[in-house]
């Protein structure tokens, strides 16, 4: 039997990059989800913003650094229906 070859990803300052970015939305998404339990629920629009964009890095993470395609269409989607509801709540739509 043949092995497939599946191509490796190299690591360089995109990668770095977009892993650095990932861990800095993951503790401000932690961050403002303790402050819209203890604070108040006014942090919700902001919490439900980082959330979609982390989910969006997780998704070009899992594609293009770690070549899984299990969840990447998830990630990617509700990344982008959480973003695209923060922003309707932030300009007052619902």
């Amino acid at each position: 039997m043949e092995k497939k070859n599946k191509k490796k990803s190299k690591i360089n300052e995109y990668n770095i990059l977009g892993i650095n970015v990932q861990i800095v939305l993951t503790i401000i998404v932690c961050i403002f989800g303790l402050l819209s339990l203890i604070v108040s629920s006014k942090f919700l629009k902001f919490l439900y913003l980082f959330i979609g964009l982390d989910l969006l890095i997780m998704g070009y993470n899992n594609e293009r650094i770690f070549r899984k395609e299990g969840l990447t269409i998830f990630y990617m989607i509700s990344g982008i229906v959480l973003v695209i509801y923060s922003i309707l709540k932030f300009i007052g739509v619902l």
